[in-house]
């Protein structure tokens, strides 16, 4: 028996062999993608349309945005707050606003302001301060733990969108 005639038809039947089994699998996928298209089977078939409209979290409500779940403990959270001061310039009429995540949150004046804050929050300074003096604007109490802006941190301005602070629990 020769060992190459052997070979040829042994591997021409194996490949006849895999050539029917794809043609049959794909003949297969049309079948199950058509099955597919009616609701009825696709009940039957498919796991994600027996989930389809059951909640997976029970007594979950919409609160600013927001998911909650009465099922869940509450987390108590710690407060973090800034506690600024402006220092302007004597006999200048300075104007100064603050802004958080870019929307103006306060104005700073003689009164200190007292602004909470959350983990990556950017405060930032604009506005207007006439002169050659530019104007100072201190971190006076720190609420919370932070690593910044720390107690004291200061940034002189001219009102120019300045960076005071990112904060970073």
């Amino acid at each position: 028996m020769d060992f190459d005639k052997w070979l040829q038809r042994f591997v021409t039947s194996v490949e006849k062999i895999i050539f029917r089994l794809a043609l049959v699998l794909v003949v297969l996928l049309f079948i199950v993608q058509a099955l597919l298209m009616d609701a009825d089977s696709r009940l039957f078939l498919s796991t994600t349309d027996k989930l389809e409209g059951s909640p997976v979290l029970e007594n979950i409500q919409d609160v600013m945005g927001r998911r909650v779940s009465n099922d869940l403990p509450p987390v108590v959270q710690e407060e973090t707050a800034l506690v600024l001061e402006l220092l302007s310039p004597p006999n200048v009429n300075t104007e100064l606003f603050l802004l958080v995540n870019g929307s103006p949150v306060a104005q700073l004046g003689e009164a200190n302001i007292y602004v909470t804050v959350k983990a990556g929050d950017m405060l930032e300074l604009t506005g207007s301060v006439p002169g050659d003096i530019p104007a100072v604007v201190r971190v006076v109490n720190v609420h919370g733990k932070l690593k910044t802006p720390e107690k004291g941190h200061e940034v002189t301005t001219f009102g120019e969108n300045e960076l005071l602070a990112w904060i970073i629990p």
